[in-house]
């Protein structure tokens, strides 16, 4: 029972501290960002140039 309970709080811990995945269709350039491709301009998803990376 003890070992049922500790791997479902390991579980819970790692899902809640594991970061955000941010998509992209390709490579980022200098500034971290990139063109949106015309599939995803038709998706709705973006519009031109856009950035994946905070600025500092």
């Amino acid at each position: 029972m003890k070992k049922v309970v500790f791997v479902i709080l390991s579980l819970v811990v790692l899902v809640g501290v594991s970061s955000s995945a941010y998509a992209h269709p390709g490579r980022l350039d200098k500034n971290g960002g990139h063109k949106c491709s015309a599939k995803s301009k038709q998706k709705g998803l973006c519009t031109g140039y856009h950035y994946h990376k905070k600025k500092k």
